[in-house]
């Protein structure tokens, strides 16, 4: 519908990107974010949430999400109308 949607995970949100929890079928949280991104959604990881989570942003994330920063997600909600964050 022409709408740019981004989905900010932090703090222990960041668990739900994991690749390794993608199953057939997609019904994990992974799989189901996964859905998203190939339907052209924002999907930005808080690199110090993971980071302090024992995740590696680079080889853990399923394929798509962006490594970002809390200070990403303040210049988010002040650029845009409506932001999802999962906390």
């Amino acid at each position: 519908m022409n709408h740019e949607v981004t989905v900010f995970c932090d703090a222990d949100a960041t668990y739900n990107l994991l690749a390794r929890q993608i199953s057939p079928g997609n019904e994990t949280p992974a799989g189901k974010i996964t859905g998203l991104i190939n339907k052209g959604v924002h999907v930005l990881a808080c690199r110090e949430s993971a980071r302090t989570r024992g995740i590696d942003v680079k080889k853990d994330f399923i394929e798509g999400v962006v490594e970002s920063s809390l200070g990403r997600l303040a210049e988010l909600m002040e650029q845009h109308d409506r932001i999802v964050s999962f906390g």
